[in-house]
């Protein structure tokens, strides 16, 4: 019998305590009608009320409309052609005379494994090279491990010699003169905190020295002329993170752009431009595609996502993501001119890429994409604009 009595008394206490404030309330209003005055005899319906405005909610600062120019409506429509047969090839790359279509097959299906080529108007891949590993710009130099060395070898001689880079990955500069490696710091440490002290040398392993050590972050590439590279990350532990210019002869650093976790970073081919993605900021107006200046004189933002890559020195290529598109389909960003090109209609030249597996020739004229339809490798054309490549 105690538990019901006590439920009884506290509902009682809450009905008490509800109708007190209704009491309350209901006098605060008899006396805001008092203050406001008296309703007039004449008949009228003028009622004088006082009246409190409330400052209005907060609202963001809306995006600027981003702007889609189109080809003329007269515009040849380019057709994609196919070049393989038989379920080939993923991961295709270009020579750097937009000639050969350049890939790797591991020799999963009885085939030497290697890398072979396949012309760019189609035909059976022809077998270069046994040698895999990472290649230069040009395709005459190859990187690869051997007995925990790492070797750099002129495939077409077969001259090789060693690099000082303890096995770790090699990156070529964009001339094949410089290489460059990474050095971890050892143990189990967070991401934002790991060390990596960046290495340049000759392409023959001379003159090898660390240049700079970034905090939470990786080398990028080289801007253009090889004369600085470009990193991301913090400087000292304590500083800012973002985007650095970074001198190859002392390590002097210039902060180019303050960002945290830069995604899908990508250096235009001779290194003057940066493009980048950035999510989950703070302040979500900094979320989008990024393309910045090496020189630090240019930083455009774009309010939407999807893959992109290089057409030409500050033309970028970008597959929009849309969920509603029947397929893939192009914009080109000219960076100089700041302007976004439809290239493809989403509803009547959908390109039907897999996995993201696409890359624009050195020359800028074509594409080259595996299908997702038939798992084959085709070309497709791509339109001229008003400004070039």
């Amino acid at each position: 019998m105690i538990m019901p009595l006590r439920g009884h008394l506290i509902g009682k206490r809450l009905l008490s305590v509800f109708l007190s404030l209704t009491f309350v309330v209901f006098l605060g209003v008899l006396a805001d009608a008092a203050q406001a005055g008296p309703i007039p005899s004449d008949g009228s319906e003028k009622v004088l009320v006082r009246v409190t405005t409330l400052p209005p909610f907060p609202t963001s600062t809306p995006e600027p409309v981003l702007t889609i120019e189109h080809l003329p409506r007269n515009s040849r429509r380019p057709v994609p052609v196919r070049i393989s047969d038989g379920d080939c090839c993923p991961y295709p790359r270009w020579s750097s005379d937009s000639e050969w279509v350049m890939l790797f097959d591991a020799g999963e299906k009885g085939e030497v494994p290697g890398l072979y080529s396949i012309p760019r108007e189609g035909g059976s891949p022809t077998l270069l090279t046994e040698r895999i590993g990472v290649y230069s710009q040009d395709w005459s130099l190859v990187a690869y491990p051997e007995a925990s060395m790492v070797y750099i070898e002129r495939w077409a001689d077969g001259d090789r010699w060693v690099v000082p880079s303890p096995g770790r990955r090699i990156f070529f500069s964009p001339s094949g003169d410089q290489i460059a490696w990474e050095l971890g710091s050892t143990g189990i440490r967070h991401p934002d905190l790991r060390q990596n002290a960046i290495w340049l040398a000759e392409i023959d392993g001379g003159a090898a020295r660390e240049v700079v050590t970034v905090n939470g972050g990786h080398f990028i590439g080289w801007s253009t002329g090889e004369e600085a590279i470009i990193v991301h990350g913090r400087l000292a532990p304590d500083g800012p993170a973002g985007i650095w210019w970074v001198s190859t002869e002392d390590g002097g650093g210039r902060l180019l752009f303050e960002v945290e976790k830069p995604r899908s970073l990508l250096l235009s081919p001779v290194g003057g431009w940066l493009a980048l993605f950035v999510a989950f900021e703070n302040q979500p107006d900094r979320n989008g595609l990024w393309i910045i200046g090496m020189d630090g004189s240019v930083k455009q933002h774009y309010p939407f996502i999807g893959a992109y890559r290089w057409r030409g020195e500050g033309q970028l290529l970008v597959i929009p993501q849309d969920l509603y598109a029947p397929g893939a389909y192009l914009w080109q960003i000219d960076v100089d001119e700041d302007v976004v090109w439809e290239l493809t209609d989403p509803m009547r030249d959908a390109l039907p890429i897999a996995s993201n597996d696409w890359q624009p020739s050195p020359d800028g004229s074509v594409i080259v994409f595996r299908s997702h339809e038939d798992h084959n490798l085709w070309v497709f054309p791509l339109p001229e604009l008003p400004i070039s490549p």
